[in-house]
């Protein structure tokens, strides 16, 4: 499903049938429509009577108005913010007493003494919505789905716990019932925390999405140095025993129980402790014996923590906020955390307290103003607008702390918007590398929306969070470098905390801060300076249009988040739901010559991992009504209907057919991932019966059956490719070095292909075999110079591999996202497929040099193909 909202930019200059006292020569108010909804997306130029007293009543009383189309008795107030004369209610939707997924309403308020009047009203409020509000799948069904699909790496999952955290309703046409599942754990292949914010539907139990809560810097190696020889003021307090902490008390918000700024220190212990709400048990404020923090606590970053803790407190001060909270909250923050006992290079705001690591060539995380700046914005963007975490929203919401971060650091050091450094993000962390190769980001790199948003899945960096911030902070940043600090910083602000709501895009996000504009009564020329901004980055109505190809569409518009493509001689298969993704998804076929695809699966079941030997096609499904799964078969001539092969209360994953032999791998009822064969009308069995073996990622071809084999020896993991003769059944394990990761064994009419990592460091070689798993043979080394990839599939002639191009670095372009590429099974150097810029996802490999893929160049993902490589690719796409 589709993230980004989808917006009618339309003003529509209407003359409003509204009680109040404007003037008869006053402009008419201005009304913004909202695709999909009744209630408006913005009424600005209002000026009518309110009621006195309680903001509250007085926003619920206007909204009442039959030109708003919404019932106030389903806006939950969330805060009130007061900024001089004006006054901003902020509301969220419920759907029959459920929240509704990112749906803020606000009404905007200008007072007099006394007198209070409307000036405007806006924001995302979803009239349509019909979806029953009682679920039928359990949240414990829920919970163990998100585990179980949402973790996409089998050997993370051990680490991560799942725990149900509600209902709500998801927007999109009638709406969808979800459960809200907190995956907690740790990435065991990245080595790095995870907290996942996941949402299942409650009515089929179908995996919709997941929004990453912790909210990093890019991956980094630094030390623990501090301040960059600064001597600062820290504000500590001094305990009855004598000692000295890092609690600050000094600042406004402090009211006698709450309203500190505290700094803790974890004493080295893993970040793992630490990405929960809260300060675990155990962790003591950072302490001296006497007030000057001496080189211990500057090799921790607690004495850069702290004092950049007060800037930020200071700064949105100065904004007329007190605290990330804006109710005048602790402000927590945590250094010296470890990635077990190593340096742990990374930032991170938890949605309750900043932690910092260090390690290496590089400072703390702490001692970049910019990066603490950063960092705690996401605390006041949560409080605030709270921009969803995923695709634009993500990336506005990213661009928001890129500027404010910024802000607070020029602001603070009194550095002049002209210096070519004041536009970069961390550009002091590094201790040798100078500024503009240290930095993470350039606020004045002068992206465009069109010509440089990366079309990342919604899997990757949250749907390129990071990739994209500048695009949306880039035309802010140039507004106050025209405008200026002080009016650029109240305007910004003004937009988030009044204007913005959680799904906004970047159209929305202009809307936004040009709304502000007019509140703020801006002068005509100064408004013209902000839409120039906007403009310059490329952030108008209808701009992800006018993208090119190299690719020929076979379905434009795959919505369906867990699609993956199969191809067998001229015949493809693919899941795809509805374009809102509400109805369930269902399995198609179509011939990559052309032509309509057509539907295999029926039924209301939902459908996933369709895979076909060119005759029939297999696929697996599952029922939330009655929380089990099914493997199903049809012929792709749909001359008789789908049969159903396998019915249990267990997971599965994916499966392999050829022939009248179907084989899956999934969840057994021992709890234990492994592979069952059934072949014609015979019982299925499971080929990794054997205590504590594990299957993956099966393939079949003639009579043969390949899978990753998973085991314990010697108290260590192993991993090989496995065949097994299914005539016989004999197995064959393939030899492969201790410590080596084995990926996707595939079998084609002639060969055994796969990948390995010989050396566990993400880069893998390819190797072929005979079927048998005899005459090994290196298609490509594994090495420092082997490729990343992120999907393979491989025929008689050639091995396909999706790669993440190497050299990246920080650079901001559509070449860092992963592309196809082919080497001969003969050997040879990987050579680039498709000219398409954006990202190339799950692909499958037909005859010849034939490729099926999912790509997102035009905006959207497509199901897209090429019958040969590209002969040459400009630089850059």
């Amino acid at each position: 499903m589709s993230w980004r909202p989808i917006t009618l930019v339309a003003v529509l200059c209407l003359a409003l049938t509204v009680p109040g006292t404007a003037a008869a020569d006053d402009p008419p108010p201005e009304v913004e429509q909202r695709a999909g909804t009744r209630a408006p997306a913005e009424v600005h130029g209002l000026s009518e009577p309110a009621q006195a007293g309680d903001p509250v009543a007085a926003a619920k009383a206007h909204l009442a108005d039959p030109r708003y189309h919404l019932d106030p008795a389903d806006l939950a107030p969330l805060r009130t913010v007061v900024d001089g004369a004006d006054e901003t209610v902020r509301f969220a939707q419920r759907h029959r007493g459920v929240p509704v997924f990112g749906a803020h309403y606000l009404v905007h308020f200008r007072k007099d003494g006394d007198r209070r009047e409307v000036v405007g009203a806006g924001g995302r409020f979803l009239t349509e919505l019909t979806v029953s509000t009682t679920a039928t799948v359990t949240g414990k069904t829920a919970a163990r789905i998100a585990h179980t699909t949402m973790i996409r790496d089998h050997r993370s999952r051990e680490g991560v716990t799942a725990q149900d955290a509600g209902l709500v309703v998801v927007p999109g046409g009638a709406g969808q019932l979800a459960w809200h599942v907190v995956l907690t754990g740790r990435d065991a292949v990245a080595k790095k925390p995870l907290l996942l914010d996941a949402y299942v539907d409650a009515h089929s139990g179908r995996p919709l999405f997941a929004v990453d809560r912790l909210r990093m810097e890019g991956p980094v190696t630094g030390s623990g140095q501090t301040a960059h020889g600064r001597t600062v003021e820290l504000n500590a307090y001094e305990r009855a025993d004598g000692a000295y902490e890092l609690r600050d008390r000094t600042r406004p918000m402090w009211d006698g129980t709450d309203g500190e700024i505290l700094t803790y220190d974890a004493a080295g212990r893993t970040f793992f402790d630490f990405f929960t709400p809260g300060i675990p048990e155990g962790t003591e404020l950072v302490r001296s014996a006497t007030p000057v923090f001496g080189p211990e606590h500057t090799e921790t970053g607690a004495v850069d923590a702290h004092w950049s803790a007060g800037q930020v407190y200071a700064y949105y001060r100065g904004l007329g906020r007190d605290g990330l909270d804006g109710q005048g909250g602790t402000m927590y923050s945590v250094v010296n955390v470890t990635a077990d006992g190593e340096p742990y290079t990374n930032a991170f705001w938890d949605g309750t307290k900043m932690v910092y690591g260090g390690g290496g060539d590089y400072h703390s995380f702490a001692a970049a103003l910019d990066v603490v700046g950063h960092e705690m914005t996401h605390g006041v963007i949560t409080h605030s607008a709270d921009l969803v975490y995923i695709g634009q929203s993500g990336a506005i919401n990213e661009g928001l702390a890129d500027y404010f971060g910024n802000a607070i650091q020029v602001d603070t050091y009194g550095i002049p918007m002209s210096d070519p450094n004041a536009s970069l993000l961390g550009e002091t962390l590094c201790k040798t590398a100078p500024p503009e190769e240290c930095a993470g980001r350039d606020l004045g790199d002068g992206r465009v929306a069109g010509e440089d948003y990366l079309g990342f899945a919604v899997g990757y960096d949250n749907g390129g969070v990071h990739y994209n911030s500048t695009i949306f902070s880039g035309a802010l940043w140039d507004v106050r470098e025209t405008l200026g600090g002080a009016v650029t910083d109240r305007l910004v602000y003004k937009a988030l905390t009044e204007y913005m709501t959680p799904l906004d895009d970047f159209v929305d996000g202009r809307r936004a801060v040009e709304s502000a504009a007019r509140a703020l009564g801006m002068s005509a020329r100064d408004k013209l300076t902000v839409a120039r901004a906007f403009d310059r980055h490329g952030i108008r109505p209808g701009w992800e249009r006018a993208l090119r190809t190299d690719s020929r569409v076979l379905i434009d518009g795959i919505t369906d988040r867990l699609a993956r493509p199969d191809v067998a001689g001229d015949r493809y298969v693919i899941s795809n739901t509805s374009p809102d993704a509400l109805s369930p998804s269902v399995i198609l076929t179509g011939r990559i010559g052309g032509g309509k695809p057509v539907r295999l699966s029926e039924g209301e079941r939902w459908n996933s991992v369709p895979v076909t030997d060119g005759r029939r096609a297999a696929w697996t499904s599952f029922d939330a009504a009655q929380e089990h799964y099914q493997v199903h078969v049809r012929p792709l001539d749909r001359s008789s209907p789908p049969e159903l092969v396998f019915d249990a209360p267990s997971l599965v994953d994916s499966v392999a057919i050829d022939g009248d032999t179907i084989v899956w791998d999934g969840v057994g009822a021992d709890g234990e991932h492994g592979v069952w064969v059934k072949r014609g009308s015979a019982a299925p069995v499971e080929v990794t019966a054997e205590a504590a073996v594990h299957g993956f990622s099966p393939s079949l071809k003639g009579g043969r059956l390949a899978y990753e084999r998973y085991w314990t020896e010697d108290g260590a993991l192993r991993s090989a490719p496995a065949v097994v003769d299914l005539r016989t059944g004999a197995e064959t394990v393939i030899p492969m070095p201790a410590g080596s990761w084995t990926v996707k064994p595939t079998l084609t009419g002639r060969h055994l292909v796969w990948m390995y990592d010989a050396d566990d460091d993400g880069r893998y070689g390819i190797m072929r075999a005979a079927p048998d798993g005899t005459r090994r043979a290196v298609v490509v080394q594994d090495g420092p110079q082997a490729p990343r990839p992120n999907w393979f599939d491989a025929n008689d002639e050639v091995a396909t591999l999706g790669l993440w191009p190497d050299g990246s670095g920080n650079e901001v372009s559509n070449a860092i996202l992963p592309k196809i590429h082919q080497v001969p099974l003969g050997g040879g150097t990987p050579q680039r497929y498709s000219c398409n810029r954006g990202y190339q996802d799950y692909f499958a490999s037909g005859e010849g040099r034939t490729v099926v893929w999912l790509d997102g160049t035009d905006g959207n993902t497509d199901l897209v193909t090429r019958d040969r490589p590209a002969p040459r690719c400009r630089t850059g796409s």
